[in-house]
């Protein structure tokens, strides 16, 4: 019966992991004063690790929620509000207002993202000095050159930066603001690679103790499953 429990447990413990797999979440925390929703954004666009992050947002003072799609290079290619089913840019806009919430930064992985991609390619550091109110008009946060990462979205959502890759030339090239990231960034701390071996770590270690633990009972199992085929 103890090993039953303990392969209660372990069932559990894998289908989290595989669960997180599925959506992993990178970083979590709060929209305060302190940390707005301008230095979330600069921790979306320092993430090297992930192709396509996904920033969802949750507003303490209201029912609104949604999520916020980046692709690396520094851009928001799309955002969709949950409630309302909106997309495009007048949902970032809402999204971005929030000023007291909550917010998660997730890695899809194998998820598709198309329902919060709309090919904005806004980019991150000409966002964040208009927060908290953007304005009506897109226009002036377009890139000039989106094409360079365009070129090598894949269908299921996801972006192979390397793919199809054509510099554009010196003079096309706008000078563009530079992002500072502080020292203190949540994505300066958290190390992706790191975090997902540790979990995998885990996860195998735990599963070996299942095994040794019921090689120690072995007796116990084969009565256990003995009586549950005579009931």
């Amino acid at each position: 019966m103890p090993f039953f429990v303990l392969s209660r447990f372990f069932i559990w413990l894998v289908t989290i992991y595989l669960v997180e797999v599925v959506v992993d979440v990178i970083v979590e925390g709060k929209i305060t004063s302190d940390e707005g929703m301008d230095e979330v954004l600069k921790t979306c666009a320092e993430i090297k690790s992930v192709k396509t992050p996904i920033l969802r947002v949750n507003d303490n003072g209201s029912e609104l929620q949604g999520q916020i799609a980046f692709s690396q290079g520094g851009y928001i290619i799309g955002g969709k509000i949950s409630q309302t089913g909106e997309t495009g840019y007048e949902a970032i806009r809402k999204l971005l207002r929030i000023v007291d919430g909550n917010y998660a930064i997730l890695d899809p992985l194998r998820k598709h993202i198309t329902d919060v991609n709309q090919s904005l390619w806004l980019k991150v550091d000409k966002v964040v000095p208009l927060l908290p109110d953007l304005p009506d008009n897109p226009d002036g946060l377009l890139d000039k050159a989106p094409e360079v990462v365009a070129t090598s979205l894949r269908k299921d959502g996801q972006v192979d930066i390397g793919a199809g890759f054509v510099p554009p030339a010196p003079e096309e090239i706008s000078p563009a603001t530079t992002v500072t990231i502080p020292p203190k960034s949540k994505s300066r701390r958290f190390n992706l690679g790191l975090w997902r071996i540790i979990r995998a770590g885990l996860v195998i270690i735990l599963g070996f103790a299942a095994f040794l633990y019921g090689s120690m009972y072995s007796k116990e199992i084969v009565e256990f499953f003995n009586n549950l085929l005579h009931h």
